[in-house]
């Protein structure tokens, strides 16, 4: 039986709490901050509680993932609280505390693999699967920076 993945990390942001919050609701803008995000239908109003979003995810090596994320709860500008279905599964949170620079941002997620092709590979592929899993991360991340927020500078 595959352990889960586990992903728990923290970046500054030179912006308030407000600011980061108000910027990651648009998302209908996440497809254009995200080219490695293939598909986002979202259902819903941003990042508010019951919003579902369904999702098809380019990773960098050769497979896709698909999934759908619940937002149980919200609360802005601080928290919020989901849940991920389909190819990976697990609970999901965003943290936001200010901090003299800006935000700190918390984002941490357990996934278990659910994918009939990639179930097997977890446990033989582990740490390449680990390794595009953490670089879709910090690419998306670097993507965030350089376009979600500069173009919140502009608004």
């Amino acid at each position: 039986m595959p352990t889960p993945f586990a992903f728990d990390r923290t970046w500054d942001f030179g912006v308030s709490p407000a600011d980061l919050w108000s910027t990651l609701a648009h998302t209908e803008r996440y497809r254009a901050w995200w080219p490695w995000l293939r598909e986002l239908d979202v259902d819903g109003e941003g990042l508010a509680a019951g919003t579902v979003a369904t999702l098809v995810i380019q990773a960098p090596l050769p497979y896709q993932l698909r999934c759908t994320l619940r937002v149980l709860d919200a609360d802005p500008p601080h928290r919020l609280e989901a849940v991920v279905t389909g190819d990976l599964a697990g609970p999901a949170s965003l943290e936001l505390v200010p901090v003299a620079a800006g935000t700190a941002a918390r984002l941490a997620w357990t996934l278990d693999v659910q994918s009939a092709l990639l179930r097997p590979l977890s446990l033989l592929a582990r740490p390449a699967l680990a390794w595009a899993h953490d670089r879709i991360v910090e690419r998306g991340l670097q993507q965030f920076e350089a376009h979600a927020l500069a173009d919140s500078a502009t608004d």
